[in-house]
């Protein structure tokens, strides 16, 4: 939340939605379960309206659907060449 100053750029959501980097060369390293478990725990308990969390995740990992998957947008390249990818539907 901000500050009772009203300061933004102390605030560090703000700072590390500033300062994140797109990173296109991944490593062809597996992803632990416990970490893919945090990343979709962090999406499933974002806000929704009136708590509805009307999405569903599901974790790509096999190199097949990878590649089938970025076939489907512009920036598939980038997510054919990943070990993993989340799709929020």
């Amino acid at each position: 939340m901000l500050g009772r100053d009203n300061d933004l750029m102390a605030n560090p959501v703000f700072d590390a939605v500033r300062t994140v980097m797109a990173i296109r060369d991944y490593q062809q390293k597996p992803i632990p379960a416990d970490v893919i478990t945090r990343i979709v725990d962090a999406g499933r308990l974002t806000a929704s309206a009136s708590n509805q969390q009307e999405w569903h995740f599901v974790v790509v990992r096999e190199p097949e659907n990878l590649r089938a998957l970025g076939s489907l947008v512009r920036t598939g390249p980038y997510i054919a060449k990943s070990v993993l990818a989340i799709v929020v539907a």
